[in-house]
C-alpha cells in the first residue's frame, strides 16, 4: 500500500491503523483490471471519496461517491461497497484527482435527470445509467461522451453489484480444521431457525446461516440466541435477525470442519467474532 499521501487532521498512528486495514482487505485482490481508490480529504474538500481507476486509460478516473469525513469511516464504507469485488483498493493523494473535478462532460443534458452529474444519477437510479450505457443512441459528441462514461459505471456495477448476486456455483474448502480465519467479508445466502437442543429451559432459537465470500466459497455457521424466545419458531427480541443478501464482516472465526454436498464444498466455522 502506497503511504505517500498527504493526510489532513489525522495522527500517524491512526493513519497506519487504517492502512493496515486496507492491506488486509486487499489480500487476494487483483490490479490487472485497474483499481479502486480513496481520495483523501483536504482543507478545501473535507470528505474522502471513492474512485475507479481503469487500466491503459480506458476511461478517465471515475468519481463514484463521497465516503466520509474521517479516514477510518471512509475506509469502512469502501470495504462495504467493494466487499464482493476482487479489484484492489488504494489510497491516492487528492492532487491526482484535481484535473477531474472541474470536468462537465458527466452532466446529463436531457431527460428527467437533466443537470445532474452521472455519479448522482447512478447513486439514485443505476438502471438509468445502465440504459445510457447499453441502449441510449447518442446523436451529438457531448452525449457520446456521456454514454462512454455510463459504460464505465456499468463496469463498476458489474464488479460490485452483479457479481454480488450471481455467485459462482463452485466452491473450495477454506483453511484447515482448527485454523483461525480473519477478516471474512460474506454475503448471506440463506438462514433457517433451529432450536438449541442443549438448553433444557425455555426456547433458545439459533440461526443457521449459509454465506459466501467474493469468490463464491460457501461457509456455514450458527448465530446463537441472545435470550430465550416465546416459541420455538421465533427469535428472541434480543437476537439480531440475519437476512438473505445481508453483508457480514466477521473479524475472526475458527474452522470447525469441511463437508461436500452435491459437488459444492462447504467450510463450517465457529467461535465467531464480529466487529
Amino acid at each position: 500500500m502506497d503511504r505517500d499521501v498527504t493526510l489532513y487532521q489525522i495522527t500517524n498512528v491512526m493513519a497506519e491503523r487504517v492502512f493496515q486495514k486496507i492491506d488486509n482487505f486487499n489480500k487476494g485482490r487483483r490490479e490487472d483490471a485497474g483499481f479502486y481508490a480513496i481520495s483523501v480529504s483536504t482543507p478545501y474538500r473535507s470528505y474522502y471519496a471513492l474512485w475507479r481507476i481503469f487500466p491503459d486509460n480506458t476511461y478517465s478516473p471515475l468519481f463514484i461517491q463521497s465516503l466520509a469525513v474521517t479516514f477510518n469511516d471512509a475506509a469502512e464504507r469502501a470495504f462495504q461497497y467493494l466487499q464482493n469485488c476482487n479489484v484492489l483498493l488504494k489510497v491516492k493523494d487528492n492532487t491526482f484527482f484535481e484535473p477531474y473535478y472541474g470536468l462537465s462532460e458527466d452532466i446529463v443534458a436531457f431527460g428527467k435527470y437533466r443537470g445532474k452529474r452521472l455519479a448522482e444519477v447512478y447513486y439514485i437510479d443505476p438502471n438509468y445509467v445502465l440504459w445510457l450505457a447499453h441502449k441510449f443512441e447518442a446523436r451529438n459528441p457531448r452525449d457520446k461522451k456521456l454514454a462512454v462514461l455510463a459504460k464505465a459505471f456499468a463496469t463498476v456495477h458489474y464488479e460490485t453489484v452483479i457479481r454480488k448476486h450471481h455467485l459462482p456455483a463452485g466452491s473450495r474448502f477454506i483453511g484447515q480444521p482448527g485454523e483461525r480465519l480473519t477478516d471474512l467479508h460474506l454475503e448471506v445466502l440463506g438462514t433457517r431457525l433451529q432450536l438449541d437442543a442443549y438448553k433444557t429451559t425455555g426456547y433458545y432459537v439459533d440461526q443457521s446461516v449459509l454465506a459466501a465470500d467474493a469468490d463464491g466459497n460457501r461457509y456455514t455457521f450458527i448465530i446463537k440466541a441472545a435470550a430465550s424466545s416465546m416459541s420455538p419458531e421465533m427469535l428472541s427480541c434480543y437476537t439480531k435477525k440475519i437476512n438473505p443478501h445481508e453483508s457480514l464482516y466477521i473479524k475472526s472465526a475458527k474452522v470447525l470442519s469441511h463437508y461436500e454436498s452435491k459437488g459444492i464444498k462447504y467450510t463450517r466455522i465457529g467461535y465467531l467474532k464480529f466487529k
